[in-house]
């Protein structure tokens, strides 16, 4: 199936040669390595859920492993998945930081201003509840709109427990 896709996408045919030279023990090897794969991803289950209804891949962004949640995105979690109590991996990862989590996840393409189902919270308004300004600071640089009122209708400044984040809000 490989070399079907290599010669329908018109592929060079240097690079056609060069795959058909491949010993057929590499070939093997390439096969066993996306069968490894597959049984990691089944096996990190990013879009199953536990118990209490927070997905796998909220509670490895929860728990900071960026590696795992790197593993994870590329077997295919879900970014605009909630957890029961309603929240998106970026909810979790603006509550938990590290800031690094939110550059993540909006490069690949999480909605740094989508409502969560507690009063239509965004991930601003849920790092503005912590004590991280660079998680805020993160959200912002990543598109956040600090204009966004809850369906209360308060903005994130207006939220901001920490008098430094609600500064940075304003």
């Amino acid at each position: 199936m490989t070399f079907k896709a290599l010669i329908f996408r018109g592929t060079v045919l240097s690079g056609i040669v060069t795959a058909m030279a491949m010993p057929l023990g590499t070939l093997a090897v390439t096969a066993s390595d996306a069968s490894a794969a597959s049984a990691q991803c089944k096996k990190l289950d990013p879009n199953g859920q536990d118990a209490g209804g927070d997905t796998n891949f909220a509670i490895a962004i929860r728990d900071k492993k960026g590696d795992v949640v790197k593993k994870m995105l590329a077997c295919g979690a879900k970014l605009d998945m909630k957890t029961t109590e309603g929240w998106y991996p970026l909810h979790t990862a603006a509550y938990y930081g590290p800031p690094e989590m939110i550059d993540l996840l909006v490069s690949k393409g999480a909605n740094v201003n989508a409502p969560g189902d507690y009063d239509g919270w965004t991930p601003l308004h849920m790092a503005s509840q912590q004590d991280d300004p660079a998680v805020v600071k993160a959200l912002l640089k990543n598109g956040a709109d600090k204009t966004i009122k809850s369906a209360s209708g308060k903005t994130a400044a207006e939220t901001a427990t920490d008098p430094a984040i609600a500064a940075l809000l304003k």
